[in-house]
């Protein structure tokens, strides 16, 4: 059964809500803007605990709803920045023994395509 062209998928639209439930309804926004203080306060606290292992997620959080989701911070001089190259090296058992020899002068953009 496919949808006809034209035709609501729900003619009738969202039910009605009875007085009750609009009541509950407003009693639940006004809690949550009662806590909301609160709740900020306590994540702000998490953000600058050092000892908490959730502090990197409280900080997040901060900026997300303060500048948006995937906010780029960008500096005036982001033109002058260089790429930060990383290479992943697979660890051999016989690195073990080579692992006091020098890493090499490889010319760090040799390899790098733009």
């Amino acid at each position: 059964m496919g949808f006809v062209k034209g035709t609501s998928g729900n003619p009738k639209g969202r039910p009605k809500m009875s007085d009750d439930e609009k009541e509950q309804r407003e009693e639940f926004k006004a809690l949550l803007r009662n806590a909301t203080v609160p709740a900020l306060q306590a994540i702000v606290e998490i953000s600058q605990s050092k000892c908490s292992k959730d502090r990197f997620n409280a900080c997040k959080y901060i900026v997300d709803k303060a500048f948006g989701n995937n906010t780029v911070f960008l500096s005036d001089e982001v033109e002058n920045i260089e790429p930060v190259i990383v290479r992943v090296m697979p660890y051999h058992k016989e690195d073990e023994e080579n692992k006091d020899e020098d890493w090499g002068e490889e010319d760090p953009d040799e390899d790098w395509e733009e």
